[in-house]
């Protein structure tokens, strides 16, 4: 038997760097050691005097990139502090003091892109230029990414940094400043008109029609796409606090003044906490269709959600389909389920009722309404602009 002879290894810098062979490799390779980690790299050489020289300038250049935080110990690494951060975050949601979708949303924007990029960076090296960079990246590689999408971004970053602040690992939590062109509340919200809001009416039942005889289970989600556009335009409600929304949320009540009959919502879980919403007449009837489709009798007592699927696909398809996914505008803007909430505020307005009454009934302030949807509307909202005293000029 034959005993292989070891391959030849020897060490520089006072015993620092590692010069050694790999089976399989003609060349000298270099490495040391570094908070349990060992570095290593092939120095392209097969000379031995050449592989020394090597080894010196790339430990010291390692050493340049320790300092300033580019290569981390294990514990420090972004995806190290990420785990810390996902399970502590598990735990506030396991308390009530976070959503499972925040965390799910969390989760996901982290495993697309941010991590793959930061996975190796060290939390204490991450500051506002960082950020910069990453950005930059993103917008290279993805020009039509939207401000929306790179502030999610930010805000995962931020979630690993605020645990990595949480375990003592960085001293202070580093500002990310960003520049617009515009200002994000200045922008208006893409609503749908009167006649556009029709034709998203006639679309989606023609949508449903076309599925009645083919797929009744497709129909039935047809139908509910339909119940939530109408209760959605008649009651301002966010995307999310429509999702969280249970039947036994809902009440129907009759207004004493007109004898018409409206909603009633309560317990709306949403951004500004909870709060209760008071429809307009329209979504009445898509209520009573809703507990009738799903032979609900008793709905003060039925706990299920209003709504059983989101059905954002199949809107979003609608709104390509009927040509009403961008709006009108210059720059255009792109709509979705938001858009319903923000048609729900600019009937309102252009009916006449007051700022004020819009934004409590939409959990918002007087300034975002008047910020993101009155100054935009500009003259459509003066209904009693050309109201006069009796006499005309």
């Amino acid at each position: 038997m034959t005993t292989k002879e070891p391959l030849p290894t020897f060490t520089v810098l006072e015993g620092k760097v590692h010069v050694f062979k790999r089976d399989g490799s003609p060349f000298w390779w270099v490495g040391f050691h570094y908070k349990g980690k060992y570095l290593r790299k092939t120095s392209k050489q097969t000379d031995e005097g050449a592989a020394k020289a090597f080894a010196h300038d790339w430990y010291f250049k390692k050493q340049t990139e320790i300092a300033s935080g580019d290569i981390a110990g294990p514990k420090y690494q972004f995806d190290a502090v990420q785990k810390l951060a996902i399970k502590h975050y598990k735990s506030l949601v396991a308390r009530g003091l976070r959503s499972q979708k925040t965390l799910d949303g969390i989760e996901s924007i982290l495993e697309s892109r941010v991590t793959p990029y930061f996975k190796k960076f060290s939390v204490t090296s991450i500051d506002n230029t960082t950020w910069q960079r990453f950005k930059d990246k993103m917008v290279e590689d993805h020009p039509k990414i939207t401000r929306g999408t790179l502030h999610q971004y930010k805000n995962a970053v931020r979630t690993v940094l605020n645990e990595a602040f949480r375990q003592g690992y960085i001293k202070v939590l580093p500002v990310f400043k960003d520049e617009y062109n515009t200002k994000k509340n200045e922008m208006s919200r893409p609503w749908f008109n009167p006649i556009e809001y029709r034709r998203l009416h006639r679309s989606i039942a023609a949508h449903a029609n076309k599925l009645k005889k083919k797929d009744k289970l497709q129909f039935s989600y047809a139908m509910e796409l339909y119940d939530y556009v109408m209760i959605a335009t008649n009651t301002g409600m966010r995307v999310g606090e429509l999702r969280s929304c249970k039947i036994s949320d809902v009440k129907i009540e009759i207004e004493k003044e007109t004898g018409k009959e409206y909603l009633v919502i309560r317990n709306i879980v949403g951004k500004r906490g909870t709060g209760v919403c008071q429809s307009y007449y329209g979504a009445v009837e898509p209520f009573r269709r809703i507990l009738e489709r799903r032979n609900i009798k008793n709905s003060t007592e039925c706990d299920e959600p209003l709504f059983l699927i989101h059905h954002r696909v199949m809107f979003n398809k609608i709104l390509e389909k009927s040509g009403l996914k961008y709006s009108k505008t210059t720059p255009p803007a792109k709509r979705d389920f938001v858009s319903l909430r923000a048609t729900y505020i600019c009937f309102r307005l252009m009916n006449g009722v007051p700022v004020y009454d819009v934004a409590k009934n939409c959990r918002t302030s007087v300034a975002m309404i008047e910020q993101a949807y009155t100054k935009h509307l500009s003259g459509l909202a003066l209904t009693g602009i050309n109201r006069t005293l009796g006499w005309d000029y």
